[in-house]
């Protein structure tokens, strides 16, 4: 019985990582998901909330960049010491520090 339980969680969790990009829609607005950086690489332009692109803007990105429709952002290139201020405090308010910053 608790083996069955532990597979359905399982898959549960599973499925709602693999869905999280498409209810993401149903965010407040002003939210920003700072728990996971995967799933920054997992989502759309349109699957992040405003205060998240606006953040992301910050960084240089826009949709077309996200997407891969146009060249990236050359904060995509730069270590957390060469960012700016205003691009260190939008990458923090994302969910990164130097270190992770520097890992991607």
């Amino acid at each position: 019985m608790k083996t069955r339980i532990a597979v359905v969680l399982v898959v549960l969790l599973s499925v709602a990582l693999l869905f999280g990009c498409a209810t993401s829609g149903k965010l407040d607005p002003t939210t920003v998901r700072t728990d996971d950086l995967n799933f920054w690489e997992e989502c759309g332009w349109a699957d992040m909330t405003q205060a998240e692109q606006d953040l992301w803007k910050v960084l240089g990105w826009n949709e077309a960049s996200w997407e891969g429709e146009a060249k990236q952002p050359a904060s995509e290139d730069k270590y957390w010491n060469n960012l700016t201020t205003e691009e260190q405090a939008a990458a923090t308010a994302l969910g990164y520090t130097q270190s992770t910053w520097d890992e991607e």
